[in-house]
């Protein structure tokens, strides 16, 4: 089992690898300069400001996070139904891996280099990758390009 060490706080609010951060950087920006707008006009002119009621942007605001925790809740079991079937798929490759070491040795290479390829291919379907490169690095003897879904190919017949 791979224990890796707690990352701290700082660790995890610089992190950008697989963060949706760098993609949403712009709306955020514009976001801190609208609000540097309010703040600076209300420091400079209050008189136009102070006119507005709290109320209207009490009941925005509590609609507004009624309806994110939905879509946060939505999206977690997303997530978590992704992981459970990715373990899933793992707990199946290794018991078709058993399986193999029972086949005679020469019939073992190409069923566990489609098994990777499968994998791969499968990983770079659902992150949006190049498919037919990552089932090809794994199982060459086919041309993956011409294929309209090469991780649900068939292996090549050995030669």
């Amino acid at each position: 089992m791979i224990v890796r060490p707690k990352p701290s706080l700082l660790n995890i609010a610089i992190a950008m690898h697989g963060s949706i951060v760098p993609k949403i950087a712009w709306r955020l920006a514009l976001l801190a300069v609208v609000s540097l707008g309010a703040v600076l006009l209300m420091r400079l002119h209050p008189g136009p400001m102070g006119r507005f009621a709290a109320m209207p942007f009490t009941l925005i605001g509590l609609a507004l996070s009624i309806f994110m925790s939905f879509r946060n809740t939505a999206c977690y079991d997303r997530w978590w139904e992704g992981r459970k079937q990715w373990g899933a798929l793992t707990i199946a490759s290794r018991a078709f891996t058993r399986q193999i070491a029972l086949l005679d040795e020469a019939a073992r290479p190409p069923l566990l280099m489609g098994l990777i390829g499968f994998a791969h291919g499968l990983n770079a379907r659902l992150r949006s990758g190049d498919e037919a490169a990552a089932v090809g690095r794994w199982s060459p003897a086919r041309d993956w390009t011409s294929h309209p879904n090469p991780t649900d190919g068939a292996p090549a017949a050995p030669g």
